[in-house]
């Protein structure tokens, strides 16, 4: 009986009926043309321009008595920034500037009683009104500044991202002292270093996309805006302005950037289905079941599909996943994924 069965498993394999045992699962999707875009990757930073940049500046010399802010902070227009105690010279100069109001209006009532009374001249009255006019513009001048509060609240002067803050709580800051920069919500560029060679291929309104250069997320979203046309001698490289429409990354964050240089329907098989050993690149194409080897070149990658070019042509199905398992010829049994 054992010579039987045995002779019987060789004639099946001489006739070819074990071809069609599968000897490795895979999974394949077909082959089709996709769009590949050419990209540049890149670095850079995020900036606010000067233009957009508001300035908090102290109108007397105070000290901090309370900072509710800090770099990269997201504020609204009117927002509490901070509070400013004044020194006491200068609520000092307010309380004299108050009596000397007074004292003023006292002394033209005085001097339109004399003229009313012919005791005095007409030039008495123009004079002390020039006084009291001179005292009100004082009095002005300083509730402008502040002065007549012991403590200034200063706010922000529009939507935006604090860019820096100059100052801490409990320091003293003189007149004019500049305490926190504001830049304008919105407004943001991105400064970029690319390769001279890569610079030639760059045209302004090119796409860019980017990101926190620590992530590999890139959903930040721009176009060039200025192409520059020298070499910085310490980098080697060229910067390229990217006006910002949306950005994830806060000012003064390094950045990665893709620039898309151009975007072509070329075949494209996902990163995974490309295998390379010692005679180059090569997929694994099934056809009767059986997986066959081909040779390809590889182009240009995008967002994990990569350009191929060989004996290949739309419709045909590639392997993608579990072609490490295969040898040329193998016999599988295929899943299409969608």
């Amino acid at each position: 009986m054992s010579k039987l069965l045995l002779f019987f498993f060789c004639m099946v394999s001489s006739l070819g009926f074990t071809d069609n045992i599968p000897l490795a699962d895979v999974q394949t999707q077909i082959l089709a043309a996709r769009p590949i875009a050419t990209v540049i990757n890149c670095f850079g930073v995020m900036r606010t321009p000067t233009t957009a940049i508001s300035h908090v500046t102290s109108s007397e010399p105070g000290s901090i008595s309370e900072l509710m802010v800090q770099k990269g902070m997201h504020v609204l227009k009117g927002q509490k920034l901070l509070v400013l105690r004044l020194d006491p010279t200068v609520i000092q100069l307010w309380v004299q500037a108050q009596n000397q109001l007074v004292l003023a209006r006292q002394d033209l009532a005085q001097q339109q009683q004399l003229a009313e009374a012919q005791l005095g001249t007409k030039n008495n009255v123009i004079q002390a009104e020039h006084n009291v006019h001179d005292a009100e513009l004082a009095i002005r001048t300083l509730k402008s500044l502040g002065a007549d509060h012991a403590d200034l609240v200063m706010t922000s002067p529009q939507n935006g991202v604090v860019s820096q803050v100059m100052v801490h709580e409990g320091d003293h800051v003189d007149a004019h002292a500049m305490l926190v920069s504001i830049g304008a919500e919105h407004k943001m560029d991105a400064v970029l270093q690319v390769d001279p060679e890569d610079a030639a291929r760059l045209v302004n309104g090119m796409n860019v996309r980017f990101g926190d250069v620590f992530s590999s997320v890139q959903n930040g979203l721009g176009k060039i805006s200025l192409i520059g046309h020298n070499i910085d001698p310490q980098t080697r490289k060229v910067e390229i302005l990217v006006s910002i429409k949306q950005s994830p990354v806060l000012e003064g964050m390094a950045l990665r950037a893709r620039i898309t240089v151009s975007t072509q329907n070329l075949l494209a098989v996902p990163r995974a289905a490309v295998l390379q050993d010692n005679e180059g690149s090569f997929v694994y194409r099934i056809s009767m079941g059986h997986a066959h080897r081909v040779a390809v070149n590889v182009g240009h990658e995008d967002d994990g599909w990569v350009a191929v070019s060989g004996d290949l042509s739309p419709g045909q199905h590639i392997v993608v996943l579990g072609n490490y398992e295969l040898q040329d010829g193998m016999a599988v049994r295929e899943e299409l994924l969608p």
